[in-house]
């Protein structure tokens, strides 16, 4: 039995913002790809065409094409995730962010596991040293934290590393 494709009508609004979407050269591939799976059914075309046009499977042209008609423009995006909440708030994170930017108590330099075992003294809880690592990663890639004086930071991000 032959599948019947959902119509799909667009408002002015949507289709400016589908046609941006499809031309925008910092747009990630998954919207583009949806963006064109929803301007190619508003011209009519059936998913077997689509698929072809855009070398995805017609499951996938059926799944964001009904997901459109559903839901608009909200359906083209993805939903989100479950998964297991932060163990750590946004203040301990930052509080590791800053122990990590000060100037050792002792006269030596920051080791991943000496930084591990202060922030496990300063914030009272157990802290793995990868954790510790993955936050000071995560940061590294949302903002530059600058030193608290004019010396180098004492964990250097590893792309800035020269040994």
């Amino acid at each position: 039995m032959a599948r019947v494709a959902v119509k799909i009508e667009l408002t002015e609004a949507e289709r400016a913002e589908l046609e941006k979407n499809s031309k925008g050269h910092k747009v990630e591939k998954r919207l583009y790809i949806r963006s064109k799976i929803i301007l190619l059914a508003a011209e009519g075309l059936e998913c077997t065409e689509i698929a072809k046009i855009l070398g995805v499977s017609e499951k996938t042209c059926r799944k964001w094409r009904n997901r459109f008609a559903e839901k608009r423009m909200d359906g083209i995006v993805d939903l989100e995730r479950s998964g297991a909440p932060d163990t750590f708030t946004e203040a301990e994170r930052l509080e590791i962010i800053r122990i990590s930017c000060s100037q050792p108590e002792e006269p030596r330099n920051w080791t991943l596991a000496y930084l591990t075992e202060l922030v496990k003294e300063r914030l009272g809880r157990s802290i793995s040293i990868e954790t510790v690592r993955q936050i000071l990663k995560s940061a590294d890639k949302k903002t530059i934290v600058m030193p608290p004086s004019k010396h180098s930071l004492y964990i250097k991000p590893a792309k800035m590393r020269t040994e």
